[in-house]
């Protein structure tokens, strides 16, 4: 190598001497400067979504929060059974059963779609005032229906 070095011209050395230095720095550039640059953004990019999903959290959490504290104070007056018998007759829920049992209230329900009664329930968890301690459920005879065996219900 040195051989063949010594018989270039200066004039050749210099060009290869460039050549060479350029080759390095395209090297440096592709191998280590690109790269690292590359995943620099991305995870400039990552944190900025981050902090947006962060600062959409802590709005929600808020609005969450005022819509619990709303929802607390909305408790139905009434007895167990006549909250009950009035929010599942706007539900189009059909009661055959219902036993005090203490401060809690069981129902029995024959046949119900299960969806309609999601939303009875949860009807009566978030503007009631009222929780589900059990419930037991079964396929209903036709299909998306079920048969409520046991519901027990009571105030917060």
């Amino acid at each position: 190598m040195k051989a063949w070095w010594q018989q270039l011209n200066i004039r050749e050395q210099r060009l290869v001497a460039t050549m060479g230095f350029a080759v390095l720095v395209f090297i440096i550039y592709s191998l280590i400067w690109q790269p690292l640059n590359d995943s620099l953004l991305q995870s400039q990019s990552k944190l900025k979504r981050q902090q947006s999903l962060l600062t959409w959290v802590q709005e929600n959490t808020q609005h969450y929060q005022n819509a619990k504290k709303n929802n607390s104070g909305k408790k139905s007056s009434g007895s167990l059974s006549s909250i009950i018998n009035r929010s599942a007759n706007g539900h189009q829920i059909t009661i055959t059963r219902m036993q005090p049992q203490g401060d809690d209230l069981q129902v029995w329900i024959d046949s119900a779609p299960f969806t309609q009664l999601l939303f009875w329930l949860e009807h009566l968890a978030n503007n009631e005032g009222l929780q589900v301690k059990s419930i037991d459920l079964s396929k209903g005879e036709r299909a998306g229906e079920v048969k409520v065996r046991r519901l027990q219900l009571a105030k917060r």
